[in-house]
Parts: structure tokens; C-alpha cells; sequence
């Protein structure tokens, strides 16, 4: 076991972070793609909350993503983005892993889906960091844990359904995971530097990953006025190919009053 106050370093030959992008990084993976899920789940780390606070050293632009998930699979994000002078900030809903319901995004209309990308790839990134430095979970609560993880091979391949990005070793992360308390979400500093064409590359991320103390709920009885609606892609090769969803279905969407008269659309 690492003494808390000592780095757990991890240096592995032949470790498959693809896969972890899979099934370490669940929820945010299988949510981005329009399918049901109930939590985001690895071997030791079962979230349902997680916040990413996204940052390049010396580049201006910053991104602040808040995921949520229901029991039931629906979810909630919030995201702020400065790019430049510019801020784009705004809300999404995901319903029955069919609908998207979107507030804000005043500044630059078109961008919800994109947003939605950014906030699904940075949460699967994280995750698949965490899982990679502290394979056991969490760590216990009191002082922060120091971790460093290092890979000399294998690349991290995450997607949505209408992206895919992939991070090339050789790569590393280093950085702090803390749990105040227990019952208490973990606090999370990483420092991910990366291979780019042969060039290094580092994103730091702070924010925090664990269950929500009020679990998110979306009742049947919300109200669907002042949200825009879109149908979410089903699947990367549909977003490529930009495959036209079922013009009626649309309209009866458009139709529905409630978050309960959503869900039982197809």
C-alpha cells in the first residue's frame, strides 16, 4: 500500500487504456453515445457526479463541466467555456438516451453538441486516469494520496457518437486524489502531458468524482418550456454521416409538454 505523503507511481507494460475508456469510463461513455446507463462504473471507482475543470498552461481558453447522472440513465451537465474574450456557458438535459434538452448557449448557437463532447470526453478522460493511477479506487479519507502513472506504448482512445479522440504515449499523469472525509466525493488534481506528433503536450484538471449526496432527478412532471430540443445521434457513424432522424418523431417531440411525455417517445 502507498503511504499517502509518497507518489503511487505505476508503470505498466502492457496496460490497454482503450479499454478502460470502455468500461472504466461507463457512464459518460455510454451516455454520450444515447444508450440507458445508471452509473459510471470501473472495477473500484462507481460514480455518478464528476466535475472537470479543463486547462492548458499558458493558453487562455478553460472549460468547467459538471456531469450528472440519474438512476434511471438521464443526466444533467453544465458547462462553461472561455474561449478567448469569449464565454459560452449553458445547460443539457439527456432524456431516455434519446433527447437532448438544451438552455444557454446564447453566445454561440450550434455549440451543444459540442459542449456535450467536450464534457463527456474530458469526465471518460479523467476517469480513465483515476482508474489507471489508483486501480483500487479511491483512496482512503485524510491526507492527499500523490499518484503518477506512466505509459510507454499504449495510447488512450475515447469517443462519443459524434467524436473520437486519441491521446498517444508516450504519456503520463501525476497529481493529487483526496477524500476529505467518508462519504465525501474525492478531490482530484492531474497534471496529463501526452505525445502529439512527436511534440509534448499537458492538460491539468481539477474537480471532484464520486456519488452526488442529492442524486439528480428529473420528474416525469418537469416542464419542457424554455428548453430546445434536438434527438441525440445514436452513433458515431450516423453523426458522420449525417443520418436524418425520423422527421414525425421530431414533430411529435416538439409536441410534448413534459419530460414524461418525452420519455415515451421513440
Amino acid at each position: 500500500m502507498s503511504h499517502p505523503d509518497r507518489p503511487a507511481e505505476r508503470i505498466r507494460a502492457r496496460p490497454r487504456p482503450h479499454r478502460q475508456a470502455t468500461c472504466g469510463a461507463l457512464l459518460a461513455l455510454v451516455l454520450a453515445t444515447a444508450l440507458p446507463a445508471r452509473a459510471l462504473a470501473s472495477a473500484s471507482w462507481v460514480l455518478d457526479d464528476i466535475s472537470v475543470s479543463q486547462s492548458v498552461p499558458g493558453e487562455p481558453a478553460s472549460a468547467t463541466t459538471h456531469f450528472e447522472v440519474a438512476a434511471n440513465g438521464d443526466a444533467r451537465i453544465a458547462i462553461e467555456r472561455h474561449e478567448g474574450s469569449t464565454r459560452i456557458s449553458g445547460t443539457i438535459l439527456l432524456i431516455a438516451g434519446r433527447w437532448m434538452l438544451t438552455q444557454g448557449f446564447a453566445a454561440s448557437s450550434g455549440k451543444e453538441i459540442e459542449s456535450l463532447d467536450l464534457a463527456a470526453l474530458n469526465s471518460q478522460l479523467v476517469i480513465v486516469l483515476l482508474t489507471a493511477a489508483l486501480p483500487d479506487g479511491p483512496p482512503a479519507p485524510g491526507k492527499p494520496q500523490h499518484v503518477r502513472v506512466a505509459e510507454k506504448n499504449n495510447p488512450i482512445r475515447i469517443a462519443t457518437a459524434s467524436t473520437s479522440t486519441e491521446y498517444h504515449a508516450p504519456w503520463t499523469a501525476v497529481g493529487t486524489v483526496t477524500v476529505p472525509s467518508a462519504d465525501v466525493a474525492a478531490n482530484y488534481q492531474l497534471s496529463f502531458t501526452y505525445s502529439d506528433r512527436g511534440i509534448s503536450r499537458t492538460i491539468d484538471f481539477a474537480g471532484n468524482a464520486g456519488h452526488a449526496r442529492s442524486p439528480l432527478d428529473l420528474p416525469d412532471s418537469m416542464k419542457l418550456a424554455g428548453w430546445k430540443l434536438s434527438r441525440l445521434p445514436q452513433s458515431l457513424e450516423s453523426s458522420l454521416t449525417a443520418a436524418r432522424p425520423d422527421a414525425a418523431g421530431e414533430k411529435r417531440a416538439r409536441s410534448a409538454a413534459t419530460v414524461g411525455e418525452l420519455r415515451q417517445l421513440r
